[in-house]
């Protein structure tokens, strides 16, 4: 069934505005698959705030065009429907990735994450493992900041140095005092 010049150009605009929202895609081989498989892992990907749907590749080559995105014309062969992670690209990949354990015919065929292209199911695996956004952006902001931390340790060590030797030397005074101040009333 044809499909209309103002659906197509719809049909691009709604890829594109899903594109734009997502943290990546996760592009899937669909053939063989029954309605009742099919709409087991949608709802699973709207668990997940993810959107999953079958896709005309020639438009979705066009939204991601319209994106800025590329990505490999071998990913958009066949019938293919793609999962946009709108949340959590890694617990998207993880749940598409363990519905083909149970579903033989489904296949991962890559996935799109900003500019990067992950061309094959393996590195596709590499990135459902990855932590969370937040995680990532907590380890940097310690790395960035570890070095100043480093620094006003080093900085203040030469003060606190000066402080524990002047502490010692009054502790000493304060010995030598009492002493001589004993020895004093002793000989009185």
């Amino acid at each position: 069934m044809a499909i209309s010049k103002e659906r197509k150009s719809e049909l691009v605009q709604t890829y594109v505005d899903l594109l734009n929202r997502s943290q990546g895609v996760i592009v899937t081989e669909y053939r063989g698959m029954n309605m009742t498989q099919f709409n087991e892992l949608r709802a699973r990907m709207r668990e997940l705030g993810s959107t999953y749907m079958v896709i005309k590749n020639t438009l979705l080559l066009l939204a991601l065009k319209q994106a800025g995105l590329a990505i490999s014309p071998d990913l958009l062969s066949g019938p293919v429907a793609v999962a946009f992670a709108h949340n959590n690209l890694a617990k998207t990949a993880q749940a598409v990735l363990d519905y083909r354990k149970n579903v033989e015919i489904f296949r991962v065929k890559g996935a799109l994450a900003g500019s990067s292209v992950f061309p094959d199911e393996a590195q596709v695996e590499a990135l459902a493992t990855l932590p969370p956004i937040e995680q990532i952006r907590g380890e940097i902001v310690g790395l960035i900041i570890a070095p100043a931390a480093n620094l006003l340790s080093l900085l203040t060590a030469p003060a606190q140095d000066l402080v524990s030797v002047l502490e010692a030397g009054a502790n000493q005074l304060v010995s030598v005092v009492a002493a001589y101040a004993s020895k004093t009333e002793a000989a009185a």
